[in-house]
């Protein structure tokens, strides 16, 4: 029994020693394996294969500084946004020869006549439409105390709606043709001595006349919004700047065209007015039933007219009509005599009057040969010198009192 047993421990021991044995040769196996993975890991070679990570923040972040770049074409919207102003390819840059000034104006009016279209101004006919956009106003009376204008346009073809248009007095035809222009009226005045009917026949004149209609290509129209303000009919009649280009074109061309190319004025970057007194505030109170006046804005340089105890609105814009130029031309004015005391207005021999530009006002004089030939002013016996800009002539009786202060 005690033999077995010795027998028993030995075959136990050298089971025990086999087993750690083996153990070991397999723990020293999976060292090497371990010892090799992690030689994988470390090895130098793997970059070659992939890219090494810092690169591509390097690579990331010169993008991100040429954002500046990017944000240049941003500063180009300014360029981009002038075209948006993109001026009128029918439109011709030239001086326009009532005013002075350079002005886009439409290439069909550089070597026609301006065009003078008549204007009522009684106050239930108000406001009148397109008048700011006049390069001159001639202000007269034409019955009682009531006046009438003439608003002369070199380029009137762009205009959206100009009225309301009235009937032609013999003294406006004067002074179309003292400012070489071509007339659009509604009807003209048959009132014995004043007869403006007689006067363009014995003259040989043709005009766009809106009684005639078929005759003109029917520039003028009743304007349903004035209609439906409870406005007459009479103070209704309307036209437009493409309705008057048509008629214009349809019109021979010896008759549109203009007889000189020249100013008007003698235009000047400083008027003569620089050695004139103060004319802040200009009152013809007492000569037409409108009352108008004038007052002059210091910052715009510019004069607002006022009538009827109010700013004088053009109906188109809404806004106060504004001149740069004012002349008072005194006439010798006699009334008629009949039921509705029309007037008779001498328009040429000489006179006295007013010029009054950027504040400041002086006595000139004024001379025309004909009842058909151009004015000419003069300030001390020179040749007037006037500022660049629209005009507002007020022709008034020889004895019509006036202030300016």
């Amino acid at each position: 029994m005690k033999h077995k047993r010795q027998i028993s421990n030995i075959l136990r021991k050298t089971i025990i020693i086999s087993l750690i044995i083996v153990i070991s040769i397999l723990f020293s196996s999976c060292g090497s394996y371990f010892e090799a993975v992690g030689n994988i890991a470390e090895s130098p070679t793997l970059p070659s294969k992939t890219p090494r990570p810092s690169v591509t923040p390097t690579q990331t972040e010169q993008p991100s500084e040429s954002v500046e770049p990017t944000e240049t074409p941003t500063e180009s919207v300014t360029p981009t946004e002038e075209p948006s102003a993109t001026i009128d390819p029918s439109l011709v840059l030239a001086v326009n020869p009532l005013t002075g000034k350079s002005e886009y104006m439409h290439e069909f009016a550089l070597d026609v006549k301006p065009v003078a279209i008549i204007l009522e101004n009684k106050r239930q006919s108000l406001p009148q439409a397109g008048i700011s956009e006049a390069d001159i106003v001639i202000e007269m009376l034409v019955e009682y105390d009531i006046s009438r204008f003439m608003a002369i346009y070199q380029d009137p073809y762009n205009v959206e709606k100009i009225g309301a248009v009235r009937s032609l007095r013999s003294y406006f035809t004067e002074m179309a043709l003292a400012f070489d222009s071509y007339i659009f009226h509604y009807g003209f005045s048959e009132y014995g001595e004043e007869n403006a009917k007689k006067d363009l026949a014995d003259r040989g004149l043709t005009t766009i006349n809106g009684i005639f209609g078929e005759d003109n290509g029917y520039p003028f129209w009743r304007d349903s919004d004035r209609i439906a303000s409870g406005m007459e009919s009479v103070h209704c009649v309307v036209t437009a700047g493409q309705n008057v280009l048509r008629s214009m074109q349809n019109i021979s061309t010896e008759k549109i065209e203009k007889t000189e190319q020249k100013n008007i004025f003698n235009f000047s970057t400083q008027s003569s007015t620089k050695e004139g007194n103060d004319a802040n505030k200009v009152y013809l109170t007492g000569i037409y039933i409108s009352s108008p006046y004038f007052i002059y804005d210091n910052n715009k340089s510019e004069y607002t007219r006022y009538q009827f105890a109010d700013k004088h609105i053009d109906g188109n814009s809404g806004e106060a009509i504004s001149v740069e130029n004012l002349f008072l031309l005194k006439m010798d004015t006699r009334y008629l005599g009949d039921a509705s005391e029309h007037v008779a207005i001498t328009t040429y021999g000489s006179g006295s009057g007013y010029y009054i530009n950027d504040g400041k006002y002086i006595e000139i004089q004024w001379s025309r040969e004909t009842d058909s030939s151009e004015f000419e002013f003069t300030y001390n016996n020179e040749p007037l010198q006037v500022a660049q800009g629209n005009s507002w002539i007020s022709c008034i009786p020889t004895d019509a009192d006036i202030t300016i202060r």
